[in-house]
């Protein structure tokens, strides 16, 4: 399978994943904008959600339903984000193709916190410029 040894999910091992299954694992995000936010990606590295085959998708969208059932159990959020930021302009800065699972709670602070690339990207970010 695919690694690359730059990449700082491909650096994630089995003690790091909430769950997983043959194509993809889940762990918790770095910079949580929640309680409980989640990552699923493909342990193939791949840097785009375009890039992947349809058992990857199909194991990667498994286990946003199984991270979601383990959430609902744990902390029972009132709802959910499901964000995937494709390419530098969409918001993207871990260049390892990821879905973001995010609970949310009404009793969050009120200036909730926005979703990962949530607002319009400037056009000059040197540090991604060519990446995707």
């Amino acid at each position: 399978m695919k690694r690359d040894p730059n990449c700082v999910f491909c650096q994630k091992t089995k003690e790091d994943y909430i769950v997983e299954n043959k194509l993809a694992a889940s762990f918790l995000d770095f910079y949580p904008v929640s309680k409980g936010h989640t990552l699923i990606v493909p342990k193939r590295h791949v840097r785009q959600l375009w890039e992947l085959n349809e058992e990857e998708r199909h194991a990667i969208f498994t286990l946003v339903e199984k991270n979601k059932a383990i959430l609902d159990q744990k902390y029972q959020p009132d709802g959910y984000n499901v964000v995937v930021n494709s390419g530098a302009a969409a918001g993207q800065s871990v260049f390892h193709c990821h879905i973001h699972l995010i609970p949310r709670y009404w009793n969050e602070d009120p200036k909730r916190k926005p979703v990962p690339g949530q607002f319009l990207v400037p056009p000059e970010r040197p540090q991604f410029k060519g990446m995707d």
